[in-house]
């Protein structure tokens, strides 16, 4: 149930709600579709974990993983690299000195 809305008639509610609105007027847009934030990859051998000194497909980046020793993957350049670059850093933070420890 929603709140019933009463007319902004006065010259005084009007301008209050084009400040509030900076200066914008008329109806909204719609509200977006709800989307992941991040959308699976289609291809099948992004992430697999690196075997063999050769990449599985062409272009593949090998990313390290966070702690010492850990595995490294193969995920596709760009996004998909960027992301497990990204949560590899993520996860070293709190181990290395100074970091957060929970």
């Amino acid at each position: 149930m929603t709140r019933p809305r009463l007319p902004e008639t006065s010259a005084a509610q009007q301008r209050a709600r084009q400040a509030w609105n900076r200066g914008l007027t008329g109806t909204g847009r719609p509200a977006r579709a709800k989307t992941a934030a991040i959308e699976e990859c289609t291809v099948e051998v992004c992430g697999s974990p690196v075997t063999t000194g050769h990449p599985p497909a062409a272009g593949m980046v090998a990313v390290r993983g966070a702690a010492e020793g850990a595995a490294a993957h193969w995920y596709c350049p760009g996004r998909c690299a960027g992301i497990a670059r990204a949560r590899a850093d993520l996860r070293s933070a709190s181990s290395q000195a100074g970091g957060e420890q929970r």
